[in-house]
């Protein structure tokens, strides 16, 4: 399980799930969906500019000009209606489909009501609005009533309806529907019901598919237009009862030919039948962008000025926005500028008898699913490389956000853009850098603690810090040089298999190599069962043979508890000497190791194979040791090491001063009184000397080594005291058999 974790695809998998799913949950939070209304939609608006004034809808402002024109009050509610009786008249007769009154008339006038309502029953075409109020009953109750106009105005008319908005003051979306259930249309869905009643009139039973319910009485062109109402509301029932019937008409109505004047509008009807409440804004620009017609001016025609042609037109009257600046109740904003109801009003039906309303591409979960996919896949693509998973996370949501572009302005289809566009993706880059950086951080982690078990510190910094190949150039310097090897190795490696033999090594050098940073040292090499292992400093100091040393004890301890703990015998000797080295990379830029060259590094090794010779296993040289307290040595003379032109005067490394038993160091003084005797060629006393501590010291080596040597010299009358610095070959004779408890 914890490899599955690990595996890299996974991890992709299990980073986008969790971003996917971030993105989504957000898109439930109300705060997001009020930003992506606000910023997404707006944004949208504002790249796409204007779009194209409708064809079908004009506006009659009322406006301070106007009231100036027609010497009437500067305010718009007392003017005599019979102003709007005539003004329905040249509407008429300019050939206006439907009249649309954005004016809540609230209080009556006697003298003038009964001429606008004869005006609107002798054209049939006047739609008014009515006034939805919040009536307080008592605590958190409240109810709807609906304040209508005067009687005699709301009988005349076709119909009377709200128009309302869906969140006040807001501009995104209009309600075409309202009430406890939402039953009843609002004044752009009864204008826009009205507009396809006349225009298609008896043809829209047709629109049934053969064998269904029809509406009982006479066709529809006989009747009066209120007639088509309870009409509507059938089919409004029919298909919430039976979704299919609406599919199976549309799909005829594609098949029939129509003009595009009838078809939007009647698709526009047949989509608002089941039982859509609101719908959003597709603004055409500021105010203005719909056709504009001043009041006064169809009132009082200029002589040899044509009249507007209203064919098929629908023509909303009420108040220009600049008229009313001081009612900021009357005052809302679009995308573009601040509107005027009457603006709204006119929007919300154009974009009804044009099919141009705007559709969001998905409802509440088809976003939901659609934000979930699209965050996993950027979560994916965050897990790649830096610059494979940046560059395909911009190149994606420039892409998603072209599409959303090219979808509004083309088919006025909306897609959300601030949490796929910019939350979701921001999101993803920052993951995939700080994804990078960690990957990076932990594999910079694994290479350096790599190199620092070989390189020292100064040899790294110098190469992080090097603009140029100066790192590659070595220095000498003075250091300590320890050489190590396992006697026994050879016959343990014909014994096990490959394996397990690097298995046991991987543990006899993880007990070493800390040891040697512990104290100060870093390693130089390592070949089978040999390690080399160097201290430097950039003058002579004498703290690198103290810790040299200290690292050495350490180490024989160390390999001493190994043994025991692995069941192995793997006795390890080590040699040591101090002395200028060459320190830096060898092998070249293609091939290169940092290491230590030298005759100080091959006297290290020699030093080291002579343990094998003495029984010994620590040999350090006299400079080395020399004047550093602390320790407990003994001086095991002179030996002309292999390739070396001068003896090398060595000393045997015993343990720390504090730990020495006082019959060691009465040995230890013997000894060097008996070593005196052989240096100064005194065969047979020194012979002597060593035979006595033989007898004392069976088990010491060198006790051995030099009692056998004194011997031999003694027997030899062609022996000089020259012959006190022993010759050592490059592999030496074999050790003498000691035999161990």
């Amino acid at each position: 399980m914890r490899g599955f974790w690990r595996g890299w695809r996974t991890k992709r998998g299990v980073l986008g799930i969790v971003l996917g799913l971030g993105v989504a949950l957000l898109s439930l939070a109300p705060y997001f969906s009020l930003l992506e209304e606000k910023i997404g939609l707006g944004l949208l608006f504002a790249l796409r500019g204007e779009h194209r004034p409708p064809a079908d809808v004009a506006i009659v402002s009322i406006d301070r000009e106007s009231a100036r024109e027609l010497s009437v009050s500067d305010n718009p509610e007392q003017w005599p209606r019979r102003l709007h009786a005539e003004l329905i008249r040249r509407l008429q007769a300019a050939g206006a489909e439907l009249i649309g009154f954005n004016i809540f008339f609230s209080t009556p006038q006697p003298q003038d009501d009964e001429a606008m309502a004869a005006a609107m029953r002798d054209s049939g075409t006047v739609v008014l609005t009515n006034y939805l109020r919040l009536k307080y009953l008592q605590g958190d109750a409240y109810v709807e009533t609906l304040e209508e106009p005067p009687s005699v105005l709301a009988q005349s008319a076709l119909a009377t309806a709200p128009f309302l908005l869906a969140q006040g003051e807001e501009t995104d979306r209009f309600l075409i529907r309202y009430g406890a259930s939402g039953e009843r249309p609002t004044f752009p869905l009864v204008m826009l019901r009205l507009f396809v009643a006349k225009k298609l009139g008896g043809e829209l039973e047709s629109l049934l598919p053969d064998g269904e319910p029809t509406n009982q009485g006479a066709p529809l062109p006989n009747r009066p237009m209120s007639a088509y109402a309870p009409f509507l509301s059938g089919l409004e029932s029919l298909f919430e009862r039976r979704p299919q019937m609406l599919e199976r008409t549309l799909r005829r109505l594609r098949g029939i030919a129509l003009p595009d004047a009838q078809r939007a509008p009647l698709d526009s009807l047949l989509e608002t039948l089941p039982g859509a409440k609101n719908l959003y804004f597709n603004h055409y620009g500021a105010e203005g962008a719909i056709s504009r017609i001043s009041y006064h001016s169809l009132l009082q025609p200029e002589e040899g000025r044509p009249q507007p042609d209203l064919r098929g037109k629908v023509v909303l009257v009420g108040f220009d926005e600049d008229f009313q600046s001081d009612k900021s109740e009357n005052i809302f904003f679009s995308p573009y500028s601040p509107v005027s109801s009457l603006e709204l009003a006119a929007t919300a039906i154009a974009n009804l008898l044009e099919h141009d309303d705007i559709h969001p591409v998905f409802d509440r979960w088809g976003q939901f699913v659609w934000l979930f996919i699209w965050g996993s896949l950027l979560g994916w693509l965050s897990s790649k490389k830096l610059r494979v998973g940046l560059s395909f996370i911009a190149l994606l949501a420039l892409a998603y956000f072209a599409a959303a572009y090219w979808l509004f302005r083309q088919l006025s289809l909306w897609l959300p853009l601030i949490l796929p566009f910019f939350w979701g993706t921001p999101l993803a880059m920052i993951s995939c850098l700080i994804g990078n950086y960690v990957t990076r951080s932990l594999e910079n982690r694994k290479i350096h603690s790599v190199i620092d078990r070989f390189i020292p510190d100064e040899a790294t910094t110098r190469s992080k810090d090097s603009d140029d190949d100066d790192h590659w150039e070595s220095k000498v310097s003075f250091g300590v040089c320890l050489a190590t090897d396992a006697g026994q190795y050879t016959s343990l490696a014909e014994k096990m298999n490959p394996m397990d033999l690097g298995e046991l090594m991987n543990d006899y050098y993880g007990t070493l190599f800390p040891v040697v940073r512990q104290n100060g040292g870093w390693v130089s090499d390592v070949t089978g069962d040999a390690m080399m292992a160097i201290w430097t400093v950039p003058t002579r100091q004498t703290d690198i043979r103290i810790d040299a040393l200290r690292a050495a004890l350490e180490i024989l301890r160390a390999v001493d508890d190994f043994q025991l703990k692995c069941q192995v015998r793997l006795p390890i000797r080590m040699g040591l000497h101090c002395g200028e080295m060459r320190v830096g990379f060898v092998g070249g830029k293609e091939n290169a190791a940092y290491r230590a060259v030298g005759d100080t590094v091959n006297t290290s090794a020699r030093l080291e194979g002579l343990n094998k010779l003495l029984g010994t296993r620590i040999l350090v040289s006299l400079p080395l040791i020399e004047g550093v307290a602390g320790f407990v040595s003994r001086p095991m003379g002179s030996f002309m090491l292999a390739g070396k032109a001068h003896p090398v005067n060595v000393h045997e490394l015993i343990a720390p001063i504090a730990e020495s038993d006082p019959r060691l160091i009465d040995m230890i003084a013997r000894f060097a009184n008996a070593l005196a005797q052989f240096k100064a060629g005194e065969w047979q006393a020194a012979a002597d000397a060593f035979e006595a501590l033989s007898g004392e010291f069976p088990d010491d080596g060198p006790i051995q080594f030099y009692a056998k040597t004194a011997r031999s010299n003694a027997a030899n009358p062609m022996a000089t005291p020259d012959m006190a610095a022993i010759y050592v070959g490059k592999s030496p004779p074999g050790a003498l058999a000691i035999t161990r408890p």
